[in-house]
């Protein structure tokens, strides 16, 4: 049931509302490594972090975490691990497969370091020959491995700023994507350190308790600043 609207966070700066997560999260960093973070998209379909995060260790231990162990690897062996990955898992070990021939016929094997000698428009766009890898995904990157400061955003947090009433939904998700990225980089400019910390606790309160279903408003501590709007399709 839709909620009565309380006071429009609009009218509170973005910057604020991430001061106040800050206090009700703790959230951990990924490593800033390119193609690790690119698996962690393949790895699983429509799968938990902690599952996805376990058969990635799964996936390091048993085959390595480059191209070459990826590309050497037994098809029975990485169907084994896909199996455990959700639906079609045949699709992830030909994804899998894919990732790997990019990073050696593009990057001569080593993807870090062609994306950090590459300007962030280029890196961008080869990041985005990966399997699963759009614009926020390629933000992701990015930002997390330093290659630019850049804001992104994941569908959690998109979904948390719309809800908010921080911006509103666009008629598409690349638009709301977009006008996302364009308050991050007015609230928070070029600061790595905060941009990053922003994504990871919007991702975190959409993911915990700002929900796609049945969001839990009662124990958010944002309730008395939301506007609750309607974010269809996020």
């Amino acid at each position: 049931m839709q909620r009565k609207a309380g006071k429009n966070s609009a009218a509170t700066p973005l910057a604020a509302l991430v001061d106040r997560l800050s206090r009700a999260y703790s959230v951990d960093r990924p490593p800033a490594d390119p193609l690790r973070l690119v698996m962690w998209e393949n790895i699983g379909y429509l799968i938990e972090d902690t599952r996805r995060e376990k058969l990635l260790e799964e996936f390091q231990a048993r085959v390595g975490l480059d191209a070459d162990g990826i590309a050497r690897a037994p098809a029975t062996l990485l169907l084994d691990i896909a199996a455990r990955g959700g639906m079609r898992p045949e699709m992830r070990v030909a994804r899998w497969r894919q990732i790997a021939a990019i990073v050696r016929d593009e990057c001569g094997g080593d993807l870090h370091g062609r994306l950090q000698a590459m300007p962030p428009a280029k890196a961008r766009t080869l990041l985005k020959r990966f399997p699963s890898i759009g614009d926020p995904g390629a933000d992701r990157i990015l930002l997390f491995c330093g290659y630019d400061a850049r804001p992104a955003v994941d569908s959690n947090g998109l979904r948390v700023l719309v809800r908010l009433g921080a911006l509103a939904a666009g008629s598409s998700y690349a638009a709301t994507y977009r006008s996302a990225i364009a308050l991050l980089a007015a609230t928070y400019g070029q600061d790595r350190e905060r941009l990053i910390h922003a994504y990871l606790l919007l991702r975190e309160h959409g993911r915990e308790l700002c929900k796609r279903s049945a969001p839990l408003c009662m124990p958010c501590p944002l309730d008395a600043l939301c506007a609750h709007a309607p974010a269809k399709g996020l």
